[in-house]
């Protein structure tokens, strides 16, 4: 993994594109009236139009699957990098946990290692 991409320059452009699209559903928030029969349509409404645009990000160019090296087709690359961008913060928030979660396990298992090779 000589070649891996920063993961941080790599996700800048998508993560900037989830700001703007959390940002947007607040603007448009107040739009639309409280009135609306049924909250989970307006949950429903809200997530649609957070999909549009996270939709129309990514099939104008910014992927967050392809700069990670990840092999899939364009079409696929863009289909999931816009439900990603979609979630706003909330998907890189979920990204960052697991990214933690894999560093302290690759530190865990090197101290392991470390442990066994001292011992043998």
């Amino acid at each position: 993994m000589a070649n891996a991409p920063n993961i941080t320059q790599a996700l800048t452009g998508p993560f900037a594109a989830g700001l703007v699209v959390q940002r947007a559903l607040e603007i448009l928030d107040p739009l639309f009236p409280a009135s609306i029969p049924l909250s989970n349509r307006k949950k429903i409404y809200m997530g649609l139009v957070s999909l549009a645009m996270g939709w129309a990000i990514a099939f104008s160019g910014i992927r967050v699957f392809a700069p990670l090296d990840v092999q899939m087709p364009v079409v696929l690359d863009c289909l999931l990098s816009g439900i990603f961008i979609s979630a706003g913060t909330e998907g890189f928030n979920s990204l960052l946990k697991f990214a933690n979660y894999k560093k302290a396990e690759a530190k865990k298992d090197a101290a392991k290692d470390d442990g066994a090779k001292k011992d043998a």
